[in-house]
């Protein structure tokens, strides 16, 4: 769809820290270019203080936005990437129309 990365770090800017029990320690923006149209943030685990890592950034190839978001160490994650990336999608479909 027409979305931008713009949209993208507007919903990063207005992450919910603590949704879905997730994230309790926060997050940082580490990169962002929009002309490069990327995104690298980092999100905290509240107790832990794990760091997980989340990009964003435009595929030409694919005509695109390519995601990534994985857990730094251990086997599991308990889905926490993954209610992440649910969302940033439902906050860009019900924000930006994507």
């Amino acid at each position: 769809n027409g979305g931008s990365i713009r949209d993208v770090k507007k919903v990063i800017d207005t992450y919910e820290v603590g949704h879905d029990d997730i994230d309790g320690g926060g997050y940082k923006v580490m990169e962002y270019d929009e002309k490069e149209k990327y995104l690298y943030v980092q999100f905290q685990s509240y107790k832990a203080g794990y760091i997980d890592d989340f990009e964003c950034w435009y595929n030409p190839k694919k005509g695109q936005f390519d995601v990534r978001s994985s857990s730094r160490v251990g086997y599991s994650d308990l889905g926490v990437n993954n209610l992440r990336l649910e969302y940033i999608a439902r906050r860009l479909g019900e924000d930006f129309k994507w």
